[in-house]
């Protein structure tokens, strides 16, 4: 390997574990603070907040979500060229778009409410998140600049922050709007006016996240500028063809999301729709839809935002060699990102599998409706973290090799099965959130298999099965195994915390034990990763790798 492909490698490996750090840090503050407010909102506040952000997030999607990849694959691929004219044109276009589309966006969540979610008290939480899509428009493009000039640092960093103003005011204005209902509640509202504390914290966490990447670029902007005078050799592009290839880059992009993230939405409307029409009470349906989303797949997707970190540090990286036409280095990227997403997703899957139920009385406390339906959900239904995770990274190569059409076909095929199922189980074997569950891993299901199915077509990848499949599960089992003893040995001596706490740790040792004994990675794939060569001399340390 040269030495120019070694220093494209190991950035694509530091910026990517940037992003993925940043990505676990935002979803261990995401699930603390869901605890605190869990308990002051409940599982039917949980479940007007879900209904009400789903919907939120279908505007936010369509309008804006895409920004930040689009940006960064656009600017990626000018500055690979040195055409800095025309990268700092895609900024300015991206960020009128953003104002325009961001403002239109708000308005329209704003005026069609009553229309976009049906679930009694639902209004008023959308109507208050319905500003929050115009200054996440202006966050993502900033964001995408940042990640397009090859640094996650502000993007991470902006998350975290973001994460932080939102868990502190998600809680405390939580409580300040329910604590006149705590005792006396005759009108219902508790859950209605917690669940818009919730949203209030997004809002604050957004503008958190805006202010830290303004006061950022305001730093780098002298840069930027001496780059830009400078000119460039190539033609310069005219605002209107940077605009329309913002336009055509975006729209798969916002296609795909959308297809991708709309069924949490179909599912909120089905699920109430049957199940009224089954004679179920509203406050039931509540229940157990709060906790499918406000617990359950709370911990499914913390392992998931694994994947989406690494596979928004990847589409730059990936779109440069594309620029390049190195196809040899997109391919050892892709199967470097995929082997190292099944690392971490694999072992989530079955460690949630085993210690799914005394993690979420840990965490959640117990439901006063149904006090083991999380447990159970997470027990069968874990394998929801395999398949998006998996679903997201090959969307991300996909997307990344220009091949933007693919996952929005995918994404429809797969939603319609997914609405076709779940409508199905709900409504002729009546198996509520179970329903949408199942549907949920089967439309990831189906878009791995077709992703998988495009990649090799398209681009000739073929997947290290051995390496990124089998060992993985291989020691996940014996860790599994071992984490079950573990919990129900201590669990009859002491109590189920400490018994959870002592066996997930010796799950992790047991799995990154396992993992090397099985020759899951090698001592060349270590050492590439950050700090990669002090990593392999405590492998070897310890007789890991010899």
């Amino acid at each position: 390997m040269s030495e120019t492909n070694k220093k494209h490698q190991n950035s694509f490996l530091i910026q990517g574990t940037i992003l993925a750090l940043a990505g676990i840090i935002v979803r261990i503050i995401g699930m603390l603070y869901r605890i605190p407010l869990t308990r002051i909102i409940g599982d039917r506040g949980n479940s007007i907040y879900d209904s009400a952000f789903s919907a939120y997030s279908i505007i936010l999607i369509i309008s804006s979500y895409s920004l930040p990849v689009a940006v960064s694959k656009l600017i990626a691929a000018k500055n690979t060229k040195k055409e800095f004219l025309n990268a700092d044109r895609v900024f300015k276009m991206s960020l009128l778009y953003a104002v325009v589309v961001g403002l239109l966006a708000s308005v329209l969540c704003y005026a069609f409410a009553p229309w976009l979610v049906k679930v009694e008290g639902g209004v008023p939480v959308l109507r208050v998140l319905a500003p929050v899509i115009f200054f996440s428009a202006i966050l993502g493009t900033f964001r995408g600049v940042f990640q397009g000039e090859g640094t996650m640092v502000p993007t991470s960093i902006s998350q975290i922050i973001e994460q932080i103003f939102n868990a502190i005011v998600s809680v405390l204005a939580a409580y300040l709007l329910v604590k006149p209902y705590l005792v006396n509640d005759p009108q219902d509202l508790l859950p209605s006016r917690g669940a818009m504390g919730s949203t209030l914290g997004t809002g604050a966490g957004v503008l958190g996240g805006l202010a830290f990447v303004l006061f950022v670029y305001g730093i780098y902007r002298p840069t930027l500028r001496k780059r830009v005078k400078k000119g460039q050799r190539t033609e310069v592009d005219s605002y209107s063809m940077i605009l329309k290839m913002i336009i055509w880059t975006v729209t798969p992009m916002v296609l795909s999301a959308t297809l991708y993230n709309v069924s949490p939405f179909i599912d909120n409307q089905m699920i109430y729709r049957v199940m009224l029409k089954q004679g179920y009470e509203q406050e039931m349906i509540q229940a157990m839809h709060g906790i499918y989303t406000g617990k359950y797949l709370v911990l499914v997707n913390i392992p998931v935002a694994i994947a989406n970190a690494v596979s928004s540090a990847m589409l730059p990286d990936i779109a440069a060699e594309k620029a390049r036409g190195n196809e040899a280095a997109i391919l050892k990227k892709a199967q470097m990102t995929i082997k190292a997403t099944m690392i971490i997703a694999i072992p989530c899957t079955f460690g949630l599998a085993v210690l799914g139920e005394p993690a979420v009385h840990l965490i959640f406390g117990t439901s006063s409706l149904y006090p083991s339906l999380a447990g159970q959900l997470l027990l069968y239904g874990s394998s929801f973290v395999f398949f998006f995770a998996l679903s997201t990274v090959t969307n991300a190569i996909l997307q990344a090799t220009d091949y933007l059409k693919l996952p929005v076909i995918h994404s429809a095929i797969a939603l319609v099965i997914h609405t076709i199922a779940a409508f199905v189980l709900m409504k002729f074997f009546d198996m509520k959130v179970w329903g949408l569950m199942i549907s949920t891993i089967l439309f990831a299901m189906i878009l791995c298999i077709l992703n998988c199915i495009s990649l090799r077509k398209k681009i000739g990848f073929r997947l290290d099965w051995k390496g990124v499949f089998v060992i993985p599960t291989m020691a996940s089992v014996f860790m599994a195994l071992m984490c079950w003893g573990c919990y129900f040995v201590l669990n009859y001596f002491t109590n189920y915390i400490v018994a959870f706490i002592v066996a997930f740790l010796i799950g992790v040792v047991v799995y990154f034990v396992a993992f090397f004994l099985f020759d899951g990675i090698s001592e060349e794939e270590l050492s590439h990763f950050p700090k990669g060569q002090t990593l392999v001399k405590i492998a070897k340390k310890v007789h890991l790798i010899s």
